[in-house]
């Protein structure tokens, strides 16, 4: 069985980047530091659920992969989360290493990670109960 405090600790900081995100959009920050924001906060979700289910990826590319291979094919969380952890990475590349603006529709991707955190909480919270 997982490590809860693994567990909790990645979630936590799933929590964190996402509230990162939420004050940095309310202040007026930049797309790019609310995008990084928000791929941590999917990252670290899906690492949570990864280690819920002891499966320790060694990258963020593993992650994704793991992520893909251990909730969306297992039917855990839909094709669309797996879909967007694999879109913030790449718009979190973006943003990071400036090859161009960000032009994406911030606000949706927020929507779409408070969903993304929200269905892996769930899930640890079920998985929690057994």
């Amino acid at each position: 069985m997982a490590d809860r405090e693994y567990v909790e600790e990645e979630f936590s900081k799933a929590r964190e980047a996402l509230a990162d995100a939420e004050s940095l959009a309310a202040s007026g920050g930049s797309d790019a530091g609310v995008v990084n924001r928000l791929y941590y906060a999917c990252f670290h979700a899906a690492q949570a659920a990864l280690y819920d289910r002891s499966v320790d990826p060694s990258s963020h590319g593993a992650v994704r992969n793991r992520f893909g291979e251990h909730l969306v094919v297992d039917g855990c969380v839909s094709r669309d989360h797996g879909r967007l952890l694999t879109t913030l990475a790449d718009l979190r590349q973006q943003a990071d290493y400036g090859y161009a603006p960000i032009d994406e529709d911030v606000e949706a991707l927020r929507e779409r990670t408070h969903d993304f955190v929200e269905v892996v909480g769930d899930l640890l919270n079920a998985d929690a109960g057994n």
